[in-house]
Parts: structure tokens; C-alpha cells; sequence
């Protein structure tokens, strides 16, 4: 939690989910100690504590958006302290309080949040203008109207929409940019969200530093703006569910717990279906996992790479290494509707009840230079996205998304090795663990980048 803005009488603290790349926002009067929680995530037992140990009320809960990448809190934070639950008109969210229009204003204490209608990464967004009582600008909730550097991909509706929502958020940009050149802007999408491309890891920014810094503000026309707000990478599987279950808004429980299973009972749960993920480091996954578990480091977007290869309605029983990180990797799959995660398992007690353990070949770059330049027969798979193959790949590279490998493991010759890299060992662990799963055994972890082949003194290949 960071405090953004500090004056009288606002108070405004950013909560910041990085594994999903979001932030959402408490909004406090300190005169009457009013607040309101904008863009709530699901896990609102952190929101509750610093309003109880702060002595707030929480009166208002607002989403700047149907929410594309996480559960929203709203309906949960409504049912724990009945507070209003306001949402943007023709959003088609269920059992609000209030819906908004452009121009509506709800009160937060003497203050103020006044809707601004900013379609561009959907149809019905909202940011929220904070005023005082006399009017004046405090700061912009720009959701994913105006972010760092850049705004919301247009594309999440389906490709029909792209265009017309890409021709929207030009106007919203141009709008958005007449407020002060000083008023801070606070986004809901940040650095490390799926849900824009070319994102920065600074959170906040200001209106003046849009106009001046953001290549969509610069774009001479709206061919050239399509050509940046358009261009975007592919996105998580499970954003596809998240619409229709924030549309619903069924309350959830408010705090996140999770139980530490036996070797029996971790036995059990995947014996009745659920998928193991291992959330520790690929360097302790590649030294010795359970058998056919997914590897995702909990140390990076662990959620949104589950979600991407694990349907969110499949039971999931957690491999960790200790207790306060398979709670935190509970709170980051509950944020994205997986809802039957069976608990935990001590990987030590694995061990130590002397069950088998698979392990992975570890290599750097120069080790996979030197086989391939030997002669060696090996398949190299580059797990990046397509941006960043295009920019540069390893000559005779396989390109496919992790998601991607279980469709091409069938054609992958299992007589040789296969080696899976990334930019840094992050998603080629999931990778690796999932052409372990598909019955590949001769599979190596190269824990480098492609800047490390040209650093060796190799070309890469750049896509016409």
C-alpha cells in the first residue's frame, strides 16, 4: 500500500496486485473519515483491516469497468459493510446500487467523484474525477482510459469491436488530456497487465506527462493511433470468464485461508481430478518436483499463467514451500474465480515421506550454443510472445506460447532433447513443465534469454 495523494482533505492509498499488474484505490475524506474503494479486488479482508485500524467507514464501492482480468470486490465489500456498490450504466452488472452516467457525481464525505464516460477499452467504462467542495480536481481514476505511457488494449470484446472501441479511446485520450496539466492519474491497468501493451512500471503519472510523453497523444492521426492503441499481444485464457462472472457480482468470502494437506491427502485430491501447481522457484522445481505438476514461480504473474493453462472451474492442489507462500498463491487464484483449490503441500513432506521426485536439465544459453554448434540434434522452443520473437529468435527456434505446447507436443521428435527458453527462465518453466506432463522426458531448461546468445557473439533471426 502507497499513499498518492496527501492533502486536505483527501487521503488516497494505492493497492497494488503485480502479479495481475492492477492497482485499485481506498479514497478517504479526513474530515469525516468517508472512503471509497475503487476497483476493488476480490480479496477485500485488506481493505476491511485498514479501514478498521484507521477508524474509516467505507461507504462507496466503485468499478471503473466490467472487469476483463480479475474478480471484482465490490459485491463482497457491499455484503461486508453494506456500503453503495456503483458501477458505469449499460455495464449490465447485477444488484448495484447505483449506476452512472457522464457527469453523475457520488459523494465521498465533502468530496466528490464525478464519472467521466471514457470508452476505449470497453464500451461503458468510467474514470472518476475527484473534486473537492468547491470543485477542484484532486486526481483522475483513469481505470484503463489513460494509463502509463499508454491505454487499454480495444480488443478484448472480439475483433469486431477492436476499431470501433480503438476510435473511442482516441477520443477519450483527446478529453481526457484538456483536464490540468498537474492533476495526477491514477490507473487501474499497470506495468505487467495483460490488458495493455507496452506498459510501464511507474503506476502513477500526470496529465501533463501524457500529453508530453505518451505515443498515442502523439499520433498525427487515427490510422497512426490504430497502428500503437491496435497492436496488441495475446491474453490469459481465463479473461474470457471473468466478464460473465462480474456481471453476475455474487459476493464472495471476504478473507482468503487455505489448509496444508498430508502427502495422503494431496494423494486424494489429485486421485479425484485436481491439477498440481508448484508456485515455488523453477530452480527448486528443477532440482526435484512432484511428478506431473505444473511449475509456476509465485514470484512473478503466477495467476494469470494458471489461468492461462488451467481452467478456472478445475480443483487445483497447491506444491509450496511454505505456509505464507501457498496463502498468497491462494489470494492470487481466488482474484481470478478459481474457487475449488483443495490446499496445500508442504514440497519438503514430499520428500520426506520418500516419494518419487521428476527433475529438469538445466542449461544456460552458451551450454545450448555449444550442442547446437556441435552437431547435437535439439528443438529449440522459444516461449515468448510474438512481439518478441519477431524482434529477434534463435535461427531454427519452434515458436509457441507455453499455453500453445500441448498441441505440438505430438509433433515434437521424443528421441531428442528439447530445450525451452524465454526471456528470463519465468515462462519457460511452465513451459517445461508442461511438456513434462505431455510425456516428453528429455526436456532442458535454458534459464537465459535470447540476449544472451547475442552476447556470445551469435546472430539472431528478425521476422520480414
Amino acid at each position: 500500500m502507497t499513499t498518492v495523494v496527501d492533502s486536505r482533505p483527501a487521503l488516497v492509498e494505492q493497492w497494488v496486485a503485480t502479479e495481475l499488474g492492477n492497482s485499485s484505490y481506498v479514497v478517504v475524506d479526513r474530515n469525516s473519515g468517508d472512503a471509497a474503494v475503487i476497483d476493488p479486488l476480490c480479496d477485500v479482508d485488506r481493505y476491511l483491516a485498514a479501514a478498521r485500524a484507521s477508524g474509516w467507514r467505507v461507504a462507496a464501492s466503485l468499478d471503473t469497468h466490467v472487469h476483463n482480468d480479475f474478480v471484482s470486490g465490490g459485491p463482497t465489500l457491499r455484503a461486508a459493510t453494506g456500503c453503495v456498490f456503483a458501477v458505469p450504466d449499460s455495464s449490465g452488472i447485477a444488484g448495484v446500487d447505483r449506476t452512472l452516467r457522464g457527469g453523475d457525481e457520488l459523494a465521498v464525505g465533502s468530496m466528490s467523484l464525478r464519472a467521466i464516460h471514457s470508452p476505449g477499452h470497453t464500451p461503458e467504462h468510467l474514470s472518476y474525477l475527484l473534486v473537492d467542495a468547491d470543485g477542484t480536481p484532486l486526481a483522475l481514476f483513469s481505470g484503463g482510459a489513460l494509463m502509463v505511457g499508454t491505454m487499454a488494449r480495444p480488443d478484448l470484446l472480439g475483433p469486431s469491436w477492436t476499431y470501433a472501441l480503438s476510435r473511442m479511446g482516441r477520443e477519450t485520450l483527446q478529453q481526457l488530456l484538456t483536464l490540468p496539466d498537474a492533476l495526477s492519474v491514477l490507473p487501474t491497468h499497470g506495468g505487467g497487465s495483460f490488458c495493455g501493451s507496452a506498459t510501464s512500471n511507474a503506476r502513477v503519472t500526470t496529465v501533463g506527462a501524457e500529453r508530453r510523453d505518451n505515443p498515442l497523444a502523439q499520433a498525427r492521426d487515427l490510422a497512426h493511433f490504430l497502428a500503437i492503441h491496435a497492436k496488441q499481444g495475446r491474453y490469459p485464457a481465463y479473461y474470457a470468464r471473468m466478464a460473465p462472472i462480474n456481471r453476475a457480482a455474487e459476493p464472495g468470502a471476504a478473507a482468503v485461508t487455505t489448509s496444508q494437506l498430508s502427502v495422503a491427502a494431496f494423494d486424494d485430491a489429485v486421485a479425484g481430478g485436481a491439477i498440481a501447481v508448484d508456485c515455488r522457484a523453477y530452480a527448486d522445481f528443477d532440482a526435484a518436483h512432484v511428478p506431473g505438476s505444473l511449475n509456476v514461480p509465485g514470484d512473478g504473474p503466477f495467476s494469470a499463467w494458471v489461468g492461462w493453462v488451467v481452467d478456472i472451474g478445475t480443483p487445483v492442489a497447491l506444491v509450496a514451500a511454505s505456509e505464507p507462500a501457498a496463502e498468497e498463491a491462494t489470494r492470487q487464484l481466488r482474484r481470478i474465480g478459481f474457487h475449488d483449490l483443495r490446499g496445500w503441500l508442504d514440497a519438503h513432506d514430499w520428500i520426506a515421506d520418500g516419494r518419487a521426485t521428476a527433475t529438469v536439465v538445466r542449461c544456460t544459453m552458451g551450454d545450448l550454443a555449444e550442442r547446437i554448434l556441435d552437431g547435437e540434434h535439439v528443438t529449440v522452443i522459444d516461449v515468448r510472445q510474438e512481439n518478441e520473437w519477431a524482434q529477434g529468435h534463435l535461427p531454427g527456434a519452434v515458436h509457441a506460447l507455453a499455453p500453445d505446447l500441448p498441441g505440438i507436443a505430438a509433433r515434437l521428435d521424443r528421441r531428442e532433447p528439447v530445450a525451452v527458453h524465454c526471456a528470463t527462465g519465468y515462462r519457460s518453466a511452465l513451459g517445461v513443465s508442461m511438456l513434462l506432463r505431455e510425456g516428453i522426458d528429455d526436456v532442458w531448461h535454458v534459464s537465459e534469454g535470447v540476449e544472451a546468445w547475442s552476447a556470445l557473439g551469435y546472430p539472431l533471426v528478425t521476422s520480414a
